[in-house]
């Protein structure tokens, strides 16, 4: 695990955070590093979008203007 970490605070609802609690329980982690997962794993898929999007418009610039 990396040691150098930054705090932060999430707001979870009851539910959300047993589910996650039985989630790492289950899979012998902490809920912490379940969040860290889910949120690098959001972030590659919203800069895989991005990518997808800006290359998308780079290609539409090139047919309009060809």
């Amino acid at each position: 695990m990396a040691t150098n970490l930054k705090r932060t605070t999430v707001f979870l609802t009851p539910e959300l955070h047993e589910r996650l609690r039985r989630l790492a329980f289950e899979n012998r982690t902490s809920i912490a590093a379940l969040m860290r997962e889910a949120t690098l794993e959001f972030l590659e898929e919203a800069e895989d979008i991005h990518l997808g999007a800006k290359a998308q418009a780079e290609e539409e610039y090139v047919e309009v203007y060809q």
